[in-house]
Order: C-alpha cells, then structure tokens, then sequence
C-alpha cells in the first residue's frame, strides 16, 4: 500500500504521470526498498547480500523530497528552489550511495542558499518543514510518516 501513497506523491507534486525519476517505476522503487527492510528485519537486523537497503532507502528519500522541492519551487518560482530541484533530480539517476553523495556534495551550496532570505508563507514553511524531515530520516516508519502527511498536505494546497 505504502508504494502506492509513494507514487501518488510524486506524480501529484510533479503533474506528471509518468515522472521517470529513476530507472524503474516510483512503485517499484519503493516495493524494493520495502522488501529489503522487511528481510532485514526477519533476519534481525543482518543485511542481506544484494539487498542494497541503504541505496535504497536513499532512493525513497530522494523521490519525496524532489516531491516537495517540486511543489515549493512551484510556490516559490526562485532560481535557488530550482537548483535545488535538480541536484536531487540528478542525484535520483545514481547508480550507488557514492554517486549520490558525491552529486548532492559537489552541490551542497545550493542547499544552504536555499534558505538565504527566505520570506515564504505557511504553505511554504511547511513544505520546507517536511523536506528537512525528509532529509534527515532514517527509518521506513519515518519515510512512511512524512509520505503520509505530505500527500495530506498535497491535498490541500493543490485543490
């Protein structure tokens, strides 16, 4: 169910529906990530060969907070929104946790200027709000959580 919640975020924030954020459909990417933490889970905390949990929770990471960016850079139509926007956006097509790190680090500027006189609404406060949390998570039951009220909060400002 939580793949669905996953997808439906992505394409609502980014109005489109077929987003191709990463190398296989948002629903898989989290159906993946799900089924690695659930093995790892069953075998109390052991990471699986192959499973890549870690590269895959950063996938999930990265697709709600370019949902968010997406729909705070619509708000707040500034350059800083959109380089933001697409660091993560390119940082979704890595291959491994390094190729990430190394694009969103190259880039960490662009993080820091996002919140360089910044005069948003509550909306926007908001936003930014989930997007830290997003940024700084580190459980399923985090991302599931921050998925949730997103598309919540997607509900109300998009009618």
């Amino acid at each position: 169910m939580s793949e669905i919640k996953f997808e439906t975020l992505i394409k609502k924030a980014l109005e489109q529906e077929n987003p191709n954020l990463f190398d296989k459909p948002e629903a898989i990417i989290y159906k993946e990530f799900e089924l690695a933490e659930a093995r790892q889970r069953a075998h109390r905390g052991q990471t699986q060969p192959g499973d890549n949990l870690h590269y895959k929770f950063e996938k999930v990471r990265l697709g709600v907070a370019i949902a968010l960016m997406q729909v705070f850079s619509d708000m707040a139509d500034d350059n800083e929104s959109k380089k933001v926007l697409d660091i993560l956006k390119r940082a979704a097509k890595g291959n491994s946790i390094a190729q990430i790190d190394a694009i969103i680090t190259k880039e960490a500027k662009a993080f820091d200027n996002l919140y360089q006189d910044l005069f948003i609404n509550d909306d926007g406060e908001m936003l930014l709000d989930l997007f830290q949390r997003t940024l700084h998570a580190e459980s399923k039951a985090e991302m599931d959580s921050i998925i949730h009220e997103s598309l919540k909060f997607l509900e109300i400002i998009k009618e």
